[in-house]
């Protein structure tokens, strides 16, 4: 029965993954959440895993926090907020290359505060705004946002999941400071070269896109009508999501202060979208545009991985990976940077570091081990600019991209993504061999 089951939920799990990495194939467009979805429920009627745990391996917490920012990105997205915030970004840009760097350092470091998936999920409608101004192809901007995203997100404990996830198990004393001093300048040096590099990709798109780009931005300029549609849902959805981002930090500020507080990041958030709801006569439009779909691909996705843990997928792929070892020199960062970067691409990010984690620990890793953890945490974030299953974030913006019409392919990804992430490593693997002799 156990080698039915492995076998099953790994035959399920390639079936889903190939589903998701092909489905634009022959021109057909089957949505990433319905795959993901499929996957899930072949899992459960299979017997690969029983009804009650894959409802227990469903993380409402997550689900709750995700619910509440795709609230609050909707009613800015009904009150035109976004298209307000397209416009001030397009009219601040002199050329179309001046895009890329305002995206990649605007949202990039957002991230590091807001947490990745919810800029991806806030700054996609904005892309694909700023590529009808420019009369552009939405894909070279909707990379700028997925590497950028993904990339800012690494040097603090909220930017991602994952990096909580390592600031709360690892021990490390004063984790924001921490991953601050180890990660923020190879974050900023991988903004700027990721920059350069799309910049050079896309370069001929780029010198067409400058004829009649200060005449385009001219004539946005000259438009007198708002871009604000309601401007009563715009004053208390940028309220709301101020005072609830305030109460996120709060949180964390005590949490870091050693007082565990009852209400965590997911129930403020929840606080902050109910009371917009509450407060708005366009509650129910809010409600009916949110993207349900990301939700349902978040809730399988735990569903999926949990079958394959149960089923020992997890375990026997882990044998694969490079030995890991505490010698307590800059070669024990390689073996952790490599299976962070290879099984983000099979578990994603966030259960790769659930998996890890013990494993590091029962080695002998602990809160003085500051290089590793970052190492880790670096490692397992950079691997979702290889390729679209590397991270949620990258997930989240190809489901809203293609929800507006807009495509973007797995492969087109991973070509200009492994190019992005021999570079991103190198960078990161520099700085944590020389920084802590510099600390």
């Amino acid at each position: 029965m156990d080698n039915m089951r492995f076998l099953l939920a790994t035959g399920i799990f390639i079936g889903t993954y190939g589903a998701i990495a092909f489905r634009n194939f022959k021109g057909g467009r089957i949505p990433i959440w319905s795959v993901m979805l499929a996957g899930a429920v072949a899992m459960v009627f299979s017997g690969t895993i029983g009804v009650a745990e894959a409802y227990h391996s469903i993380n409402l917490e997550v689900m709750v926090f995700l619910f509440s920012m795709f609230t609050f990105v909707t009613a800015m997205d009904v009150s035109g907020v976004l298209e307000a915030f397209a416009t001030k970004l397009f009219l601040r840009a002199k050329r179309p290359e001046d895009i890329i760097y305002l995206t990649f350092f605007g949202f990039g470091l957002a991230s590091a505060i807001l947490m990745n998936d919810t800029i991806a999920l806030m700054g996609t409608p904005i892309m694909l705004s700023l590529a009808r101004k420019m009369r552009f192809s939405s894909k070279p901007l909707l990379l700028t946002l997925a590497f950028s995203v993904t990339l800012g997100s690494v040097m603090t404990p909220m930017g991602n999941p994952q990096n909580l996830l390592i600031a709360l198990v690892s021990g490390v004393p004063a984790p924001l400071i921490t991953f601050v001093l180890y990660l923020a300048a190879p974050t900023i040096v991988n903004l700027f070269i990721t920059c350069l590099i799309l910049r050079g990709i896309y370069r001929n798109e780029l010198l067409k896109a400058r004829e009649g780009f200060i005449q385009l931005t001219e004539s946005e300029a000259t438009l007198k009508e708002s871009k604000i549609t309601d401007r009563s849902l715009a004053r208390q959805t940028v309220t709301m999501l101020a005072l609830t981002m305030m109460g996120i930090v709060l949180v964390n500020v005590l949490e870091m202060g050693g007082m565990k507080q009852q209400f965590g990041i997911s129930e403020v958030s929840l606080l902050g979208a109910a009371v917009l709801l509450l407060s708005s006569n366009r509650r129910r439009e809010v409600v009916k545009r949110l993207d349900w779909g990301i939700l349902i691909m978040f809730a399988s996705l735990f569903v999926l991985m949990q079958a394959i843990w149960d089923a020992g997928v997890v375990a026997e792929l882990s044998k694969y990976l490079p030995s890991l070892s505490k010698n307590g020199d800059a070669s024990t960062l390689l073996p952790i940077l490599a299976s962070s970067i290879s099984l983000s691409q099979v578990l994603s990010n966030v259960p790769m570091v659930a998996l890890y984690l013990p494993l590091m620990k029962s080695l002998g890793y602990g809160p003085s081990d500051k290089t590793a953890w970052a190492a880790l945490a670096g490692g397992s974030t950079l691997a979702g600019n290889l390729t679209l299953l590397g991270a949620a974030s990258n997930l989240i913006i190809v489901e809203e991209a293609e929800a507006r019409g807009h495509s973007l392919g797995f492969m087109e990804f991973s070509r200009i993504g492994c190019l992005v992430t021999v570079a991103n490593v190198a960078v990161l693997y520099f700085f944590l061999i020389t920084l802590p002799h510099l600390l």
